[in-house]
């Protein structure tokens, strides 16, 4: 039996595209294309790295995400998104924590996961 390292990463090249849905639990760090959903569980300490090379078509679910890159459909970040200057968002972003740098896009609303716990 073997046993994963708890801080391993996995890494998708600049010169890779994928089509489906990726499922991770650490660290993934996303240069190419994806075209599907990128997943980890929520109440875990995954954190989803959307570099400055890459595009991402689909809905994104992770604790953490920190983009530099292109995203086009829903993203929802249980603990924090950090959106660096280069991110360009087309979709809505649900989050518990936000921190964007000044030249970041959004064409999207931006819904606080504080709010819609507080209402219940």
């Amino acid at each position: 039996m073997t046993t994963r390292n708890a801080s391993s990463a996995s890494l998708l090249e600049k010169d890779l595209e994928i089509v489906g849905n990726i499922s991770f639990q650490n660290n993934l760090y996303v240069h190419g294309k994806v075209n599907g959903n990128i997943a980890a569980p929520m109440d875990s300490r995954a954190a989803l790295y959307i570099q400055g090379d890459s595009e991402v078509t689909g809905e994104i679910r992770a604790p953490l995400v920190i983009v530099s890159g292109k995203i086009s459909g829903d993203v929802f970040a249980s603990r924090r998104i950090s959106l660096k200057s280069t991110a360009q968002i087309n979709g809505n972003i649900h989050y518990l924590e936000i921190q964007m740098d000044e030249g970041a896009e959004i064409n999207g609303v931006l819904v606080s996961m504080n709010s819609v716990s507080n209402a219940q």
